[in-house]
């Protein structure tokens, strides 16, 4: 295993102890998980720039070190019920995407699913593509399906929304529904998209460039084009019709939301750094 992927676990493992640990330790704690949290995806920068030559994670790696220590930092000077919220919400989806990352038949099991689908649906469009264990070749461009490719990641992030708001059992099935099920749907169409595109070499657009950054053939800028930019939007785009169809089910979730675009804020950052509180934006319902 790799150092940042022992950096993620540690911090993932400290998140989850932080979220189930007594008010007196949790805050701490949990900011110390999201503190290491986001030193691990800012150190991939590198990567996902040079060699995943993923422009929206390289944002979001570049972004990581100072929202997450910021927020470990308001966490820790003003215990906001609001942050431990959102850790209570990463516990629950690293429990939930826990075993299939590292129980081996698990996760190949979805792999094998998904990729069983997507296959057929490209088929059902008329395109003659094969399958060779959880590779998919159409006219003899290959796509491999891994766990990343089976919307486990977007999948958890909602069961761990869902699973740390406290509401009626009817609404937090519904909120599942519209959720959980959806992705895993989309997300089949978005594979499709991109085996389709890439085997019939639909977006050859400026392939130069694609090829002086990334260092593959020139057929790849159709890849790239189909999954490194037009898919990531559209999951981008997906995600945030679905966070609204989410909220609209439990807005319970909006106080908290609210409250933590309130600390983004450049004149609440400003007051944060300066050491003082900022007013929650709602007072917040604190049961139990």
């Amino acid at each position: 295993m790799k150092f940042l992927d022992i950096m993620l676990w540690v911090s993932l493992l400290i998140i989850v102890a932080g979220a189930v640990l007594p008010k007196k330790y949790a805050y701490k704690v949990a900011a110390v998980g999201w503190v290491l949290f986001g030193l691990r995806w800012g150190l991939s920068t590198p990567e996902f720039y040079l060699v995943e030559h993923n422009i929206m994670y390289t944002v979001a790696c570049v972004l990581a070190i100072p929202v997450t220590w910021y927020l470990a930092y308001v966490m820790v000077k003003d215990e906001r019920e609001s942050l431990m919220v959102v850790t209570r919400a990463a516990a629950i989806s690293i429990i939930f995407y826990f075993p299939f990352a590292y129980i081996s038949w698990l996760g190949d099991w979805l792999i094998g699913v998904t990729t069983s689908i997507t296959l057929a649906a490209v088929n059902a469009l008329g395109y003659p593509a094969t399958a060779s264990g959880n590779i998919i070749t159409l006219n003899g461009h290959k796509v491999e399906i891994i766990l990343a490719c089976t919307a486990i990641q977007s999948m958890a992030l909602f069961v761990g929304i869902v699973g740390c708001i406290k509401a009626p059992l009817d609404r937090l099935f519904k909120a599942f529904m519209v959720s959980v099920p959806v992705i895993y749907i989309l997300n089949i169409v978005r594979n499709t998209f991109v085996v389709s595109a890439y085997g019939n070499q639909w977006f050859q657009i400026a392939p130069d460039m694609i090829v002086q950054w990334t260092g593959e053939l020139p057929s790849y800028a159709s890849f790239f084009w189909a999954h490194n930019v037009l898919a990531e939007t559209g999951s981008l785009i997906a995600l945030v019709i679905i966070s609204y169809v989410v909220i609209s089910i439990l807005p319970e979730t909006l106080t908290y939301i609210r409250d933590i675009f309130s600390l983004i804020e450049l004149h609440n950052i400003k007051k944060n750094l300066r050491g003082e509180k900022v007013a929650e934006v709602v007072p917040l319902q604190r049961k139990g």
